[in-house]
């Protein structure tokens, strides 16, 4: 069952990626899925259709990316209170080196599900 949830963003230019950051408020666990949530190389699983970085009036999508089948599902588990982050490079994106420094917005589907079991 999808939980309302957001997420926060923070900018990197000097290293050339953004953040984002997301804090379990609930009182339950959490599970974030593959195409929902960058994974540990930053990647979201088949997202060019959904995920964009919004920087000087331009939208640029993020490169798709197949993370492949998992028999445990992939979710990412969130316990009440904890906060998770993950990079994604601005490369991803295909951002101009000319809007490195201007500010950026990310659209992304974030949704968030009520774990079904305790991993």
């Amino acid at each position: 069952m999808p939980v309302p949830t957001e997420f926060a963003l923070k900018d990197w230019p000097s290293e050339n990626r953004i953040e984002v950051l997301f804090t379990n408020d609930a009182e339950d666990p959490l599970c974030l899925l593959p195409e929902h949530w960058p994974n540990q190389a930053g990647k979201i699983n088949q997202a060019s259709e959904n995920v964009f970085l919004l920087v000087g009036g331009r939208r640029f999508p993020i490169e798709d990316f197949n993370t492949g089948y998992c028999s445990d599902g992939c979710a990412l588990v969130v316990h009440p209170g904890e906060t998770v982050s993950s990079s994604i490079a601005y490369d991803d994106f295909q951002l101009p080196g000319d809007l490195r420094y201007a500010p950026k917005q990310l659209e992304m589907p974030f949704v968030a599900y009520a774990c079904p079991y305790e991993p």
